[in-house]
């Protein structure tokens, strides 16, 4: 059984075949024509799909759980105002590599605040289709629509892209590693946590970090996880939340 495979909504135009295609050389996985066949028949063959719509990417796994990139959750931060990632931050504008990139919630925000976001992201499959959103997607809100576009996105190891950078080369690193406590929030994340990059070398990732931010390191993680401790981030408590984020200072 192939892992995964390329192809099409099934009225697809001649546009999105040849999308679908290129998308599949690039990726260096195979390109299936959807024909008329269901999902749910296509997953009897393969265990995956990443499909090309006219405005979209979407994964689907074996189970039918899909992944694509919408940012409802960082419009709904945005809108709110209050949002303690960017009262962490601080209102001078500053420089930011986020490591964990994921659906880029959490770039979208910061870079909608004014900061200027490089956001890295190992998996292949997450980096696609949430790189070609902040591309293309279209809120219809210009200074979202801008924030998106604004994000530098680079797909690769954040370790190795942490060794391969200068030393207090920016402001501020943040950290969203989904560490011992995989929460579901949406639907949307269901297809996200079989792909996610977890906890591992860790120790390396804070050395790193340590070298090239020139402020602070930004950790999230769920509520109960000791990570604030074992290194050292001082823990922002927030009541009822299920995430805190902490803050390590660079000296």
């Amino acid at each position: 059984m192939q892992s995964c495979i390329v192809t099409t909504h099934v009225k697809a135009s001649s546009d999105s075949v040849r999308q679908a295609i290129c998308l599949a050389q690039q990726l260096n996985i195979p390109y299936c024509s959807r024909e008329k066949r269901t999902i749910k028949q296509l997953m009897v063959l393969y265990a995956s799909a990443l499909i090309v719509y006219t405005d979209k990417l979407v994964y689907v796994d074996k189970n039918g759980d899909k992944l694509f990139f919408h940012p409802n959750t960082a419009m709904i931060r945005i809108k709110q105002g209050k949002e303690p990632l960017l009262e962490l931050i601080g209102q001078e504008k500053q420089s930011i590599l986020d490591l964990t990139m994921g659906l880029a919630s959490d770039s979208i925000v910061m870079s909608h605040a004014g900061h200027h976001v490089i956001a890295i992201e190992q998996n292949t499959i997450i980096y696609t289709i949430v790189s070609h959103g902040l591309k293309q997607y279209c809120t219809h809100i210009s200074e979202i629509d801008a924030a998106m576009r604004r994000i530098q996105t680079y797909q690769g190891n954040h370790l190795d892209f942490l060794k391969q950078s200068a030393s207090h080369s920016v402001d501020v690193i943040y950290i969203d590693p989904m560490f011992s406590h995989v929460i579901t929030e949406s639907k949307n994340l269901d297809a996200l946590k079989t792909l996610a990059y977890y906890k591992r070398d860790f120790d390396q990732v804070m050395y790193e970090a340590k070298r090239v931010a020139r402020k602070q390191i930004i950790l999230k993680a769920h509520y109960l996880d000791t990570v604030f401790e074992e290194y050292g981030f001082i823990r922002g408590v927030r009541k009822s939340a299920k995430f805190h984020f902490g803050s390590y200072r660079i000296e």
